[in-house]
Order: structure tokens, then C-alpha cells, then sequence
């Protein structure tokens, strides 16, 4: 059986997209991921330099590692913060780098990922190469483009990644882009990069069809003899992770292809391993093509927070003394770095910034420590919560590593201190405190400040739930000198009274 020619019990449906063809298949078949990488001409080889390679490899003991820079682009439509978390894509790299482990081949990122603000959501290859790698190419690196969308007319955007191969491209125009929604399993990034390091599909066909019987694994398909012939894992055969159909090659051997390998078009969730000569074939291009490639990047410094403190107590509306260390690794002159605490509880999944300050690293100095005051907001009531401290929040310093730039503290918000009904601080100057806590002091709640001739000055509306509230009463109206504050609870008809001095 050809595979042109499709079971009905395996084929029920076929959809046209542009060029591509999605066949009606169990749902694992379906859930690989595309790969736009297409290969125009065969690879010309250097023949002798091909063969003295496979020499030198097939007699080497020791394997030594060689590690390779990364810069990393982030592509944002609309300025703010990344819609790609940054300790993903670190993930990803740890993810990429255990598929890579037999090749001899590692990874680390250039420099913290960079961030491209005001593009477009969506790129066709030719404008990734033109607008982002023309202009934000980072030398002697492997320069890779997170994107939202991949637009081609032939994929009709349903592309993950697209890679440059070394043998028809120069230095400066190789690149990688990739879409932000496949960066999450490290298969498909570790995919484009085998392109970038010279492995085609291993169902290819633009060099002819491998047969199954191996006779021409030197000259077509992947042109690599380890990995089995392959009839393109996307579009049929399989069941989870194992190929049960019976298509059969063009001199009638049935297709026994290999879902585990990294280049093949099977679920990501499959991908695991590159076979030894496709390892082989990546280190001949490095040398050959890609030894330009940085192998350190310490050029770059390294900050980092964290704090001896670790579980705090405090009552809302008070002043929190923190203290934390900072640290600086690497040669850099003084450096202004902002640092924000952001505060958020399980109840409450959505964070905000509570304070904002900048630290001043020294460039002789490595470590340091510094204290801040953070204000509480009045209006945290009783709970458990997160104070998040965080450096460079908008990622516009460059380091080594950006996973040291946050620290989490667990925050306890203690407001047993106060009575059910509290004023503070009393005299008060500008603004006058007011803390409510009885469950059964809820509904429209009046604050109203008189003279104590009784002339009224201002009035106030608020309304409370059963929980805990703060009120913050705006005095700067007021001439110095006593008042009275008088709560009333319209659900109940309770009234409370109370003497405070305006200073």
C-alpha cells in the first residue's frame, strides 16, 4: 500500500488548508506540532571534509562539551509586561539541553531574554528576517524570536517554529522564530535548533524518498542511516506514541519510522532523542559552519535579592521594615536597578505593586544590604498573603540570569490589634483612620465630622460587608483643633461617637 493511498477506516475527512493537508486522525496524530522549516536545495557537502570528520568522531573516547549562547527576543505587540513568563522559557532551555545530552551540544542564554516592544503580533518568515533579525541580530549567537503568531501563506499560520539550516545561510542571517503558545514542552524548540545545527526531517523528500531497506540513506530522506525511513508522523500512523499503519515505501516495504526522534513530525510529547549520527551531523556543522558561536557570555553581570526574612507579620495600614541582601557577580560599573514589592494572596490571584524604589549597585562592591519602609495599603484586611520583591522589573538591564531577580516572602496580615471599632491616629493631621470589624456592623455606614458646638463639616458614605474595612477620612479641610466623629450603621440604627484633635 502507497502512502497516497488512505484506509477509509483510518481516513474519514479531509480538510484543504492553502498547501496543507489535515487528515482526520486519532487526536495524538493531530497534536503535533508544524514545523515550517522547508528545505529548497540539497545540502552541498564537503565531502572529505565530511569524511575526515566521521573519522575523527568515530574514534574519539571523550566526548567534551561544548556550550553555546543564546540570545533570546521577546516580541511584544503592546508595551508592558511579557505575555511569555521568563522562567518558561529558563524551563524550556533545561528541557532542550536533556535532549541534547548524547550530542555533546549545550546551551545557556546570552544575556537575559530581550524584549521588542511595539511590534506586530504576527510575522511571515520574510518579515521575521527583514524587521526583527535584520535589526536586532546579537552577533556570534544563536538569535531566537518569540513571536504570537508565525504567518506563511502555505502554513496558513499554524507553524511553531521556523530555523535557518548553516549550509545555505550566513552568520548574520541565521535566526529562529518561534511561537510563544509551542514554547512549553523544549521538543520543538530542540527541533528548530537541529535544523539551525543542519538535521533536515526525517521524513524529508526534497533529496528524494528513503527507502525502508536503508539501500539509499546516504542520498535521500534525512540523508542520516540511523534514523528509519519515515512517511511523515503528521499527517498518519499513529496511536499515542506508537506507528501502527502499514504504509508501504515506493518498492512495497512497510514504513517502520521512529516517534521518539526529535526531528520527526510525531507529537511533541514524543520527541525525546537524537539518534548518534544525527548527533555526529550537528557537531560537523559546528565545527564546519557555527564555531563562530560564543561559548561564554560573562561579559554580562548577574544581580540577584534575596532576604534572611522570611515569614512577617504586620496590621494594615502600618509601615513594614524590611531588610534584603543584594548581590552582584561579574564586572560592571554602577548600576541603578528598580525593585518593586508586589503583593498577592490565593484569594486574590490578581498581584499589585505596593512600593516601588531603585538600588544602587557598586561596581566594587558584591554584596549588600539594604532596608526599605513599605507602607501596608488600609485596604489588606486579615489574611495570608505573598510580598513578591522584584529587580528590573521590566527587564531592561541585561544579565546573566534573571531567575535570581525574585524573591517571595510569606506575609501574614494581623489585624487583631485593633477593636472592632478604631480611629487612628489621634491627634491626626491630614488624614484621619477608621477600622471596622464586627460582622454585624455591615450595610451603608455615615462618617460624620462636627464641631463640638455641633456644626457639621463633612459627611462620608461608605458601605461594609461582613468583613473587615479601613476608611481614611480626608482632614485638610479642617481648622486645628477638636472635632467629633460620629459612625453611623443605617442597618442596624447604631450610632458611635468619638473625640479626635485635628494638629
Amino acid at each position: 500500500m502507497e502512502l497516497k493511498k488512505l484506509s477509509a477506516s483510518l481516513v474519514t475527512r479531509i480538510i484543504i488548508l492553502g498547501n496543507v493537508l489535515l487528515f482526520n486522525l486519532p487526536t495524538s496524530s493531530i497534536e503535533a506540532q508544524v514545523c515550517g522549516t522547508t528545505l529548497e536545495k540539497a545540502p552541498e557537502i564537503d565531502q572529505v571534509a565530511w569524511q575526515a570528520f566521521r573519522n575523527r568522531w568515530a574514534t574519539q573516547r571523550n566526548l567534551q562539551k561544548v556550550s553555546i549562547g543564546i540570545t533570546i527576543h521577546i516580541v511584544q505587540e503592546v508595551a508592558g509586561a511579557s505575555n511569555i513568563d521568563v522562567n518558561q522559557l529558563y524551563n524550556e532551555l533545561d528541557a532542550v539541553n536533556s535532549f541534547f545530552t548524547s550530542s555533546g551540544l549545550e546551551f545557556f542564554f546570552c544575556g537575559s531574554p530581550r524584549t521588542i516592544h511595539g511590534a506586530k503580533s504576527i510575522y511571515t518568515y520574510d518579515e521575521a528576517a527583514d524587521l526583527l533579525n535584520g535589526i536586532y541580530h546579537v552577533p556570534n549567537t544563536i538569535n531566537i524570536f518569540y513571536l504570537d503568531e508565525i504567518g506563511n501563506h502555505e502554513l496558513n499560520n499554524f507553524a511553531c517554529g521556523i530555523s535557518t539550516f548553516p549550509f545555505n545561510s550566513t552568520p548574520e542571517s541565521r535566526f529562529i522564530i518561534m511561537q510563544k503558545g509551542c514554547s512549553t514542552n523544549g521538543a520543538t524548540l530542540a527541533h528548530e535548533i537541529g535544523h539551525f545545527f543542519g538535521l533536515l526531517h526525517t521524513h524529508e523528500t526534497a533529496v528524494g524518498r528513503e527507502l525502508v531497506n536503508g539501500s539509499n540513506c546516504e542520498s535521500a530522506g534525512d540523508r542520516i542511516c540511523d534514523t528509519p525511513a519515515d512517511p511523515n508522523l503528521s499527517l498518519t500512523g499513529l496511536n499515542g506514541c506508537t506507528y501502527q499503519a502499514l504504509f508501504t515505501d515506493p518498492a512495497g516495504d512497510v514504513y517502520r519510522p521512529d516517534p521518539s526522534n526529535i526531528m520527526s513530525y510525531a507529537p511533541a510529547a514524543c520527541q525525546r532523542r537524537f539518534t548518534k549520527e544525527q548527533s555526529m551531523s550537528m557537531n560537523f556543522w559546528y565545527e564546519s559552519e557555527l564555531s563562530y558561536l560564543l561559548t561564554s557570555c560573562d561579559h554580562y553581570p548577574d544581580y540577584a535579592i534575596y532576604s534572611d526574612q522570611q515569614n512577617l507579620t504586620i496590621g494594615s495600614g502600618q509601615t513594614l521594615d524590611l531588610e534584603a541582601i543584594f548581590e552582584k557577580n561579574g564586572n560592571a560599573p554602577d548600576q541603578k536597578v528598580v525593585v518593586v514589592f508586589i503583593l498577592d494572596s490565593p484569594a486574590n490571584p490578581i498581584p499589585f505593586t505596593i512600593y516601588r524604589d531603585t538600588v544602587v549597585f557598586d561596581g566594587e562592591i558584591g554584596q549588600f544590604i539594604q532596608h526599605f519602609e513599605i507602607p501596608i495599603p488600609l485596604a489588606i484586611s486579615t489574611g495570608q498573603y505573598m510580598l513578591t520583591i522584584l529587580l528590573d522589573p521590566d527587564g531592561t538591564i541585561l544579565e546573566r540570569d534573571k531567575r535570581n531577580n525574585i524573591y517571595v516572602l510569606n506575609l501574614t496580615i494581623d489585624n487583631s490589634g485593633y477593636a472592632d471599632i478604631t480611629i487612628f491616629p489621634n491627634p491626626a493631621s491630614e488624614y484621619l483612620r477608621v477600622f471596622l470589624r464586627d460582622k454585624q456592623l455591615s450595610g451603608q455606614v455615615y462618617f460624620d465630622i462636627s464641631d463640638l458646638l455641633g456644626r457639621q463639616y463633612t459627611s462620608t458614605k461608605n458601605f461594609k460587608s461582613r468583613e473587615e474595612i479601613f476608611v481614611e477620612l480626608d482632614l485638610h479641610a479642617l481648622r486645628y483643633g477638636p472635632y467629633i466623629l460620629t459612625i453611623t450603621f443605617e442597618k442596624i440604627n447604631k450610632t458611635e461617637s468619638f473625640l479626635f484633635i485635628k494638629e
